[in-house]
């Protein structure tokens, strides 16, 4: 940097002795100065560019002898960095700004601008009028100069010399100023530019510590308390505060650095009643001074000796979750640079402060998770009401700290919740609890249950409406919770959480893990429930089984007997000790390739009615019987065995055969009948003409004993079609070996008798 500035302080000094005709001792006068200012520049151990350009201002107000000088440094459309020396030094300094004409126009040309004589009637002076007539009348002005510094994107910033005595500026004075701003240029660019990446580097430091502290801290207040300590110590104040609000902007949480104890109320007061109203009206940052803002000039404020606060909001997705506010004890002004990087703060703590957020919900989450899991151990080995009941007045005090846990379930036909289980083990407590029958209809807090079926909180006991005076009094009841227990919309009853010992606000934990554990033991009262149908549902099918009429067996996939009731003991002649866990021989060897075939549609899921076949009795007789089959399933869906109910038809198979041959015994009866109506009329003509040629033939007739053999025979025949025509009845004799054959001679006189 010297080297850079004395190569271009010696190229100035050539331009400017071109330039100037001034005597030798006038140049080695402004070497002189340069140097010595150039040199105080480089050894000043002041590291800001507002001390610098404070250094700057004076030494070229002395330099060329002007009565007000300052000089300033440009970033964007604004004064980054001001400072002014003089006597009009209040004046420039409240009425100067980039939109003045002086500025804008070194702006627009980029080169010096100098007025060496200005009219002391400004709107009479048409050459400088353009230029200075936006400058208030208050700024006596009778020579200027301005001159602008550069660097590589532009203009860095500018130099401003004015006079308003007779002593007016010369055109040296002017040739100097534009040198030593070329000079001075690149020292002020170089010096922003450390600032730049000091700033920068800061910034780093800062949210890295930040970080660090969120992933340290172990809970929110400690994190904020950290938190708040590294703000103060980063932006160099003296002490600081973050308040955290709910969605209401109610303080739920304040933590704060080296803020005296006696004023922390009072202060607290403050902000809460103004300084967030200001702060969410503005919706940004909010910078207090003493000398300004009536709020820190109240007595509280002024024993503490604030001198200026700075608040900004912290927010969560566009919600204020919260404030931070740091404060100083002297006179002190908050610069773009510091606002800027309290609200890169703001907005990485209001992270870290909902990642805490979460992060601890999740915690919360986990622990009432292995709390509720543990609760569910506890109980699942428990089988009756009873014995739950009794675990879960236990565990409850355990798990949530309080006193006493009591339970009670709904009995419909007494419309009342009856004490059940207590946690109480003296005797008079226990007494009164089981004599404290809640009816619905007569006691607020039992139709408050039944018609909310939700949890009732009640933090201050002796002023509830709903608990029972005599409850309160016999038990010390300070608060209460109670969660019912609650499965598919109906209140099957409730535990109530006691606190006696003193007041308790119950956390968001503590509700969760009643609730939790009120959800299991209402699962639990559903499961005995339902359970009690199906045992009871179990027995009525057992009972019907086993009373049943029908042979009802089931097998496994491997022709095992799993079931056997009382008829297939009759059916089969085996009892059940003797059938089951076995295979038995019931169905006959001409019967067995029944059995791939029920298999191969049980398997199928399809069902096999009234199927009729024989089985073996353990006997030996063949019975016939009508089974249906059907497919047996376990709990899963899956196809275990099969069922089979069977009905003896023996007597229907009888009865059948029966009505068979009556039915062959009437058909052939009306095809006799019909035979002997046939045969009888060309049997009546035989006979007629055999007794017709025997009249008429003579004996020695050698037809003659032919025709009476045919006469005689006819006759005979004509008595067995008589017969035949009378039979009404099918009968049997016997023939020839083991045949029969039809007794038409029995069957005739049968039915003369």
């Amino acid at each position: 940097m010297e080297r850079y500035a004395t190569e271009r302080e010696g190229y100035l000094l050539m331009k400017y002795r071109k330039s100037n005709t001034a005597p030798l001792e006038e140049d080695n006068k402004f070497v002189t100065w340069l140097q010595r200012l150039q040199n105080l520049c480089i050894s000043s151990n002041k590291k800001s560019l507002e001390d610098i350009l404070s250094v700057i201002a004076k030494g070229i107000g002395r330099f060329i002898n002007a009565e007000t000088s300052w000089a300033c440094v440009i970033e964007g459309e604004k004064l980054e960095f001001f400072s002014v020396s003089g006597a009009q030094a209040k004046a420039v300094s409240e009425n100067i700004s980039l939109k003045n004409d002086i500025c804008t126009w070194i702006l627009e040309n980029k080169r010096p601008l100098f007025i060496p004589a200005c009219s002391a009637d400004r709107d009479n002076s048409k050459n400088n009028k353009r230029i200075i007539r936006d400058l208030p009348k208050k700024i006596k002005i009778d020579s200027f100069i301005g001159a602008p510094m550069f660097c590589k994107k532009g203009i860095l910033g500018m130099l401003f010399v004015i006079n308003k005595k007779k002593g007016l500026f010369t055109k040296e004075d002017a040739d100097s100023l534009s040198i030593f701003s070329t000079v001075i240029s690149p020292f002020i660019d170089n010096i922003r530019l450390n600032a730049g990446q000091s700033q920068t580097q800061k910034e780093h430091e800062a949210l890295q510590s930040i970080i660090d502290t969120t992933l340290t801290s172990q809970n929110l207040e400690s994190m904020l308390y950290t938190l708040i300590q590294k703000v103060v110590q980063v932006m160099g104040v003296n002490a600081g505060e973050i308040y955290l609000l709910n969605e209401a902007n109610k303080i739920t949480l304040r933590t704060s650095y080296n803020i005296p104890e006696e004023t922390l109320d009072q202060y607290y007061e403050k902000i809460n009643d103004e300084v967030m109203k200001e702060l969410f009206k503005k919706s940004e940052s909010l910078v207090l001074y003493a000398e300004d803002e009536p709020l820190i000039k109240s007595q509280y404020v002024n024993s503490y000796q604030v001198r200026s606060i700075l608040c900004m909001p912290l927010r969560n997705k566009n919600r204020v979750i919260g404030v931070l506010h740091i404060d100083t004890l002297s006179k002190y002004t908050f610069s773009p640079y510091e606002i800027k990087l309290l609200e890169i703060l703001t907005e990485r703590i209001a992270l870290a402060i909902e990642n805490k957020h979460l992060l601890d919900s999740l915690n919360e989450e986990i622990e009432i998770s292995s709390i509720l899991l543990q609760t569910a151990e506890l109980i699942s080995n428990h089988t009756t009401t009873d014995q739950l009941l009794k675990r879960i007045v236990h565990i409850i005090p355990w798990f949530i700290n309080s006193d006493w846990c009591c339970t009670y379930l709904w009995n419909e036909s007494k419309n009342a919740f009856i004490p059940a289980e207590t946690s109480m083990t003296a005797k008079p407590l226990v007494s009164i609890f089981k004599k404290m029958i809640l009816t619905s209809g007569i006691f607020h807090l039992a139709d408050k249950i039944l018609e909310t079926r939700n949890s009732i909180i009640i933090e201050d006991a002796a002023n509830s409406e709903l608990i029972p005076k005599d409850y309160i009094n016999a038990f010390n009841a300070k608060s209460v919770l109670i969660v019912p227990f609650v499965s598919r919309g109906y209140v099957m009853g409730f535990m109530n959480i006691i606190f006696a010992q003193a007041p308790h606000t119950f956390t968001t934990k503590e509700i969760a893990i009643a609730k939790g554990i009120a959800n299991q033991v209402a699962v639990f009262l559903e499961n005995m429930k339902l359970n009690e149908g199906i045992k009871e549902s179990e027995e009525r099918y057992r009972t019907l089984v086993e009373n049943a009429t029908d042979a009802i067996t089931s097998i496994d996939l491997d022709g095992i007997v799993i079931s056997w009731n009382k008829a297939s003991e009759e059916l089969y002649g085996y009892t059940k000790e003797e059938a089951m866990a076995k295979k038995i021989p019931v169905v006959p060897e001409d019967r067995a390739s029944e059995l791939p075939f029920f298999f191969e549609n049980v398997i199928k899921g399809k069902m096999i009615s009234n199927f009729e076949t024989k089985r073996r009795h353990k006997n030996g007789n063949i019975i016939d019987v009508s089974i249906t089959i059907s497919p047996v399933t376990n709990e899963n869906g899956e196809i275990i065995g099969f069922s089979g109910i069977a009905r003896d038809i023996s007597e229907k198979k009888h009865l059948e055969e029966k009505k068979i041959q009556l039915e062959k015994e009437s058909a052939m009866i009306e095809l006799a009948g019909a035979a002997a109506h046939e045969i009888n009329q060309p049997l009546t003509s035989i006979m007629a003409r055999a007794d017709l040629l025997i009249t008429e033939m003579p004996k020695e007739d050698p037809f003659f004993r032919s025709v009476k053999i045919i006469s005689e025979e006819s006759k005979r025949l004509a008595a067995i079609v008589r017969k035949i025509g009378q039979v009404t009845r099918y009968k049997t004799k016997p023939y020839v070996g083991e045949k029969t054959i039809i007794d038409i001679e029995g069957a005739s006189k049968d039915d003369h008798k």
